[in-house]
């Protein structure tokens, strides 16, 4: 290497310290390495950021697991109602819907209205179910009963029907997808209120307690009740859940 490329070392006047000049092979040199450090640390990043975005992965699907029936449900609950009803409402909003009709409607019950609705359908449930039988279905609605909260899903009617008229085409389809619209409402509010630390699980009293239900909470006529999901504390631990066989359930092709 020729001097006149090497790096040269002076000591600057009256300072303590070493000021180095370059030549261009040294600048080169310097180049290169900057170049082979951004590398470095642009892979390191991304494998960073891969990463996490897996750990994301896992952490959601591992939410989605803690979603179990839980019928054993108690009122030890440590959540507020307010942060509870801003959850399902959120949950609620976030999910998709056929051409974003929006058509489902919750009605959230805690507290006394909760009681009031159980009870409410216990009476209903007295009057269709037989005397000798009717004990083990009170024991089912006291079980709903003990929970801390219910929550109502209804699908707007009204909306269902604009939808058909503005697109004759596809008026069959519409209450369909007004059911897979109200299945991914109940699913999201189930998983929301699981990774919390509270158990539910999903009841279908419907249609027979629809009117009194309506008479009481003042429900719109044209909203129609799907599904009532009871949540509370876990008080019971849940048997571990048995799947079907892959083979049997997926097809997979590329």
């Amino acid at each position: 290497m020729n001097i006149s490329d090497s790096p040269a070392i002076t000591l600057a006047p009256n300072t303590i310290g070493i000021t180095v000049h370059f030549g261009e092979h040294g600048m080169a040199l310097l180049h290169k390495i900057g170049q082979v450090l951004t590398t470095d640390l642009t892979k390191d990043l991304k494998f960073k950021k891969n990463h996490e975005e897996d750990l994301k992965q896992s952490t959601f699907i591992d939410q989605l697991k803690k979603r179990r029936s839980i019928y054993v449900l108690g009122k030890r609950v440590h959540l507020s109602q307010v942060y509870l009803a801003e959850l399902i409402q959120e949950a609620v909003r976030s999910c998709p819907s056929a051409h974003n009709s929006q058509s489902t409607c919750i009605v959230i019950l805690m507290g006394d209205a909760h009681h009031h609705f159980w009870n409410v359908v216990k009476e209903v449930q007295r009057k269709l179910v037989p005397a000798h039988i009717f004990a083990g279905a009170e024991l089912k609605v006291d079980q709903c009963s003990a929970g801390f909260g219910t929550v109502l899903f209804y699908e707007d009617q009204q909306i269902i029907q604009q939808l058909q008229k503005k697109i004759p085409f596809d008026a069959a389809e519409f209450p369909v997808w007004s059911e897979q619209v109200s299945g991914m409402a109940q699913y999201a509010v189930w998983t929301c209120l699981a990774d919390a630390g509270l158990g539910a699980s999903l009841q279908h009293y419907n249609p027979s307690i629809d009117a009194d239900i309506s008479k009481v909470f003042e429900i719109p006529k044209h909203w129609l009740l799907r599904a009532q999901l009871v949540f509370g504390s876990i008080e019971e631990k849940v048997a571990e859940k048995e799947h079907y066989k892959d083979e049997e359930r997926f097809m997979i092709y590329a």
